[in-house]
């Protein structure tokens, strides 16, 4: 019986793996993207006093995130992302303040408070990072 679980576990683990090394190419299995490539749009707002507002769009697709850098002012930062996608991703703040699931063909809008850069990452896809730099 132990040696059944044994096989059955080793199974398991490698359908993992493969699993995970097939989601980090782009579901036509290349590496490359096509179509054209969305830039960031960063506007600073607010004038004197502590800090304005400002917002950016970021894109999920072919399993990556465009831009992977994105410049910020700190305070009130609005995020539009969307996933080019036909699979879940997230869009999930590096030290744990937020996370927001991305469906496929979906554009979500994230507000967040910022006072210092901070990357970001996809739960599920963890090869797909990005920054925001705040300054």
């Amino acid at each position: 019986m132990k040696r059944h679980q044994g096989t059955v576990m080793l199974v398991v683990a490698l359908a993992l793996v493969i699993a995970a090394c097939s989601s980090k190419n782009s579901p036509s299995g290349g590496n490359s993207s096509t179509g054209t490539v969305p830039t960031a749009t960063a506007t600073s707002g607010g004038g004197g006093g502590g800090g304005g507002a400002s917002s950016a769009s970021i894109t999920a697709q072919g399993f990556a995130f465009s831009p992977d850098s994105v410049s910020v002012s700190a305070g009130k930062v609005t995020l539009t992302v969307t996933n080019k996608d036909s699979v879940e991703h997230t869009f999930t703040l590096d030290d744990g303040s937020s996370s927001t699931n991305l469906q496929p063909g979906k554009t979500v809008t994230i507000t967040l408070d910022l006072s210092k850069t901070v990357g970001w990452h996809c739960n599920i896809h963890p090869s797909m990072t990005g920054t925001l730099t705040v300054g």
